[in-house]
């Protein structure tokens, strides 16, 4: 399976280990990629705090997933 042309909107969530991700559970921080640019080796992510950095774009790809239906 090859990675999508973009991983905007993307997101993962950073939380306890061996628990399951709920929507809204406040142990966890979901991350969202904000910006991608292909030809760039990294993603702009943003958290749940507003705060901004850089991910390296292969390992996003690895962990992000697609946009859900859901508002966190």
């Amino acid at each position: 399976m090859s990675a999508p042309d973009t991983l905007l909107d993307h997101w993962y969530a950073l939380g306890p280990e061996d628990v399951p991700f709920v929507p809204g559970d406040p142990d966890f921080n979901v991350h969202r990629i904000v910006e991608d640019d292909p030809a760039l080796p990294d993603v702009l992510v943003e958290n749940d705090g507003g705060q901004r950095f850089l991910l390296d774009r292969r390992y996003a790809a690895a962990i992000a997933v697609p946009p859900l239906q859901f508002q966190f």
